[in-house]
């Protein structure tokens, strides 16, 4: 039985050789590779502009905090000012007992 569709190798092709390697690593590869690789001074003033924006970014995350802390501490203190202010209007009978109930419904302390 004969195979009409086996065909014997072109001798037109030729064994890979390490010379026929390194001209087509210069004229493919190495090109692909720098679009899509950065050089180090990119990467430099990349890395600088990251880690500068992180600076930034930390300085401004810290001024919230702080402002944060010192918020609820002054939160603290006004609810500490209003329970003693209620609790004197209450002992003096300032206020009826309707109207402490509104204040307690105001849940300021």
């Amino acid at each position: 039985m004969k195979l009409k569709f086996m065909r014997k190798k072109k001798s037109t092709q030729k064994p890979l050789t390490l010379d026929t390697l390194a001209s087509y690593n210069q004229m493919v590869l190495f090109p692909a590779l720098e679009e899509r690789f950065v050089t180090k001074k990119e990467f430099r003033n990349f890395k600088d502009k990251s880690l500068t924006n992180q600076d930034v970014m930390l300085k401004k995350l810290d001024i919230l905090l702080t402002e944060k802390k010192i918020r609820e501490y002054q939160e603290q203190k006004e609810k500490k000012l209003w329970a003693i202010i209620i609790k004197a209007l209450k002992e003096h009978r300032i206020l009826s007992s309707q109207e402490l109930e509104e204040i307690a419904s105001l849940e300021i302390f």
